[in-house]
């Protein structure tokens, strides 16, 4: 009996699949993965990665391939590592991220397994940038770091920040879809920030503006105009991105550290799908705690989840005075921040995005065009949130950084 429901299952998904967007194919692959149908997912996956064609990107290959393995069919786990071995976006940061991924612990005994690693390991050097870990601060008796990521064509003098966050966990996604700046001669400064649930968003908020004062202090050691600064990210990295773009220049000229006596600004953002307003989320007077689906779903609560640090007793305590929550609350919307001085700002999002309301962004550039900002909004029809969706139109971004970073 289960078998006939397995099987009229897999009839329905495929007569669905061919009426479906690639994105909503994504969408159903990643919730047959989470009920652990992992064989439909494959299924919903690889055909979405067939509509998206050339656009596919390498994430969704080493997905589709983790869902065939733990489906327990190798052959197309491996047909799909084979794919990712001839890729010019594999780089070596993905190398271990496919090593120690769980999903490949079926097929790690196949006889297969090492030589295709050590392919894909070639290729990934073939492919990759000159790079090296930095250490741009330390908190709680931890390392604060970045990738500062270099051009093979001679470096044009400017730096962009790239914001590693979704949903206020920060890890580093590769360089695939930053290769377009690369290419232009950008500098690039893979930047990640403590993450939730350790921490909550201002202290990320604390950890860019501290990253933007190492590369502006170190600018003559990466070759860089400490003048010529843009920020990027997207979603959680584009709220931030915003957050540091439109803040009260302050600078500590008495700070122990020297890297804390030099500014944070930086010259023009570039940012997808950013949240902006936390107290007015989708529409007047609902705040973003209120939105329970999204709390729950993106797991987002201990981002909010605001702290003191108590001297004297040693310990953490969480603000639960609901004004001062508020308050904070605020002072992370970035739209509260916005002056006239502040850089030019340029922000793609799509209409039909299910976790940042498109409002979000319209929103926060009305107020930029009412202080006089320089500022562009792109709304691509039809469009949720993925950054896959974006393309071409993301590429606008390095010609908004050449304009404004002259």
């Amino acid at each position: 009996m289960k078998n006939i429901i397995a099987l009229i299952i897999s009839l329905l998904i495929i007569k669905v699949a061919f009426t479906q967007t690639s994105t909503e194919l994504f969408y159903d692959g990643d919730s047959l993965y989470g009920a652990r149908d992992f064989k439909n997912a494959g299924f919903a996956y690889a055909t979405g990665i067939r509509g998206k064609g050339s656009e596919a990107m390498l994430f969704r290959y080493v997905f589709c391939a983790g869902m065939w393995s733990l489906g327990r069919e190798p052959d197309s786990a491996f047909h799909y590592l084979d794919i990712i071995s001839g890729s010019d976006k594999i780089s070596l940061a993905d190398i271990d991220g496919i090593k120690n991924n769980s999903d490949f612990i079926p097929i790690k005994k196949d006889k297969r397994w090492e030589p295709m690693i050590a392919k894909i390991s070639d290729q990934a050097k073939k492919n990759s940038f000159p790079q090296e870990e930095l250490i741009y601060g330390r908190k709680d008796g931890m390392s604060l770091t970045m990738l500062w990521i270099k051009p093979k064509i001679r470096a044009n003098g400017k730096a962009i920040i790239c914001v590693q966050s979704g949903a206020w966990v920060s890890a580093f996604a590769g360089t695939e879809i930053l290769q377009f700046y690369l290419k232009k001669g950008y500098s690039l400064f893979a930047v990640m920030h403590g993450s939730q649930p350790r921490y909550a968003i201002p202290d990320a908020v604390n950890d860019l503006k501290r990253a933007v004062r190492y590369v502006r202090y170190n600018a003559v050691k990466f070759g860089i105009d400490p003048n010529h600064i843009g920020i990027t990210g997207f979603s959680s990295g584009g709220h931030l991105s915003l957050a540091v773009a439109m803040a009260e220049e302050k600078i500590d000229s008495m700070a122990n550290d020297p890297v804390d006596r030099v500014s944070s600004r930086v010259q023009v953002a570039a940012v997808l799908y950013p949240p902006t307003d936390f107290l007015n989320w989708g529409k007047e007077n609902f705040d973003i705690l209120q939105d329970k689906v999204l709390m729950k779903n993106v797991r987002l609560g201990e981002a909010f989840n605001f702290k003191t640090y108590d001297r004297r007793a040693r310990t953490l305590n969480i603000i639960s005075d609901s004004v001062l929550k508020y308050k904070i609350i605020k002072e992370i919307s970035p739209i509260y921040s916005i002056s006239s001085d502040d850089p030019p700002v340029f922000i793609l999002h799509g209409d039909a995005d299910g976790i940042v309301p498109l409002q979000q962004s319209e929103s926060f550039i009305t107020k930029l065009r009412q202080t006089g900002v320089v500022n562009k909004l792109i709304i691509k029809k039809g469009v949720g949130h993925g950054v896959e969706d974006m393309l071409p139109e993301l590429y606008q971004f390095s010609d908004w950084f050449d304009k404004y970073l002259k």
